[in-house]
């Protein structure tokens, strides 16, 4: 009887998180957020005229220096058409954030990649 309810309990945590739109695109916090500990995050956001997850606007920061920008969601790929920033020298830093044009989403992992494809880090859905 115990696995049953424990089963419904969850069929039905999944159905609505699922009726509730539960994140599984592009926006949302990635990485720890808020420049906290000097680490990596990115917020996407879509802007007021935007509906879906197609595109939108980034905020962020390397750790030390603010990244901004806009990103696109097309075929499962992400890019990012204009991003820039601030850069400042800053001790202990590792700047990789700066050099992403692009990424892909896998669950709840965001991987980005620099201009030749190649990855160069990760961040983690934030919950």
């Amino acid at each position: 009887m115990k696995r049953l309810l424990g089963l419904a309990f969850g069929l039905a945590l999944a159905f609505t998180m699922s009726a509730c739109g539960a994140a599984t695109g592009p926006v949302g916090t990635w990485g720890n957020g808020y420049n906290t500990n000097k680490q990596a995050y990115l917020e996407l956001s879509l802007g007021a005229e935007q509906k879906g997850d197609t595109a939108g606007y980034i905020t962020g920061s390397d750790g030390c220096n603010r990244v901004v920008g806009q990103w696109a969601f097309q075929s499962g790929e992400l890019t990012f058409p204009k991003l820039g920033g601030t850069s400042m020298a800053c001790d202990g830093v590792d700047t990789w954030l700066s050099k992403a044009t692009g990424g892909s989403i896998d669950g709840n992992t965001l991987t980005l990649t620099n201009e030749q494809g190649a990855k160069i880090g990760t961040l983690q859905r934030r919950g």
